[in-house]
């Protein structure tokens, strides 16, 4: 039988475990949050650019160091590229930071961390969500509130242009020779 102290000991082991996972191979938890998006877009042909991508490692990576006992915001320590489109708008950016917050969870359940570790996930993703979203809000009016917790990173804003790629149609060959 299970003592109540073999008990405490594996729940420490899997604690750990899911930030060694989230500080040291952020790029697998990376991986996962690039699936899930792809599946949530599946009727698109090709899903929009993220306005998250290049910054999800280092922001896990910044997760793990939380998991493990740093105290300071993981978003302010992130040191990436935060992409801001203003034609897409808050909106966007929610969507964007919901689906990494249900990978970052799933990943976390999967691992054995607990209610503790999922709360300061919980907690970090809000500030980052808070904090693109009135970074987002500055760049159309530069007197709004800036964010409560800073951005460790580098913002740009993101213009999209709309794609002007002929298409040919269904059942029609293409006259251009085919290299080889």
């Amino acid at each position: 039988m299970r003592t109540t102290t073999d008990m405490a000991a594996e729940r420490g082991r899997k604690k750990a475990g899911a930030a060694r996972v989230f500080s040291r191979q952020p790029e697998r938890i990376a991986a996962l949050w690039r699936r899930m998006r792809l599946a949530a877009h599946e009727s698109q042909a090709v899903p929009g650019p993220s306005l998250l991508d290049g910054l999800v490692e280092p922001f896990v990576r910044e997760l793990g160091l939380t998991l493990e006992g740093v105290e300071t915001s993981p978003w302010s320590r992130t040191r990436a590229v935060l992409r801001l489109a203003p034609e897409r708008g808050a909106r966007a950016l929610h969507d964007e930071f919901a689906l990494l917050r249900r990978c970052l969870v799933d990943a976390l359940e999967v691992l054995g961390g607990g209610d503790t570790e999922r709360q300061r996930i919980n907690r970090a993703v809000d500030e980052a969500v808070d904090s693109a979203v009135a970074l987002l809000q500055r760049l159309a009016d530069p007197k709004a509130d800036g964010p409560r917790v800073p951005f460790g990173g580098l913002v740009v804003e993101y213009f999209e242009r709309p794609s002007h790629a002929r298409r040919a149609p269904v059942g029609r060959r293409d006259e251009r020779s085919a290299m080889h």
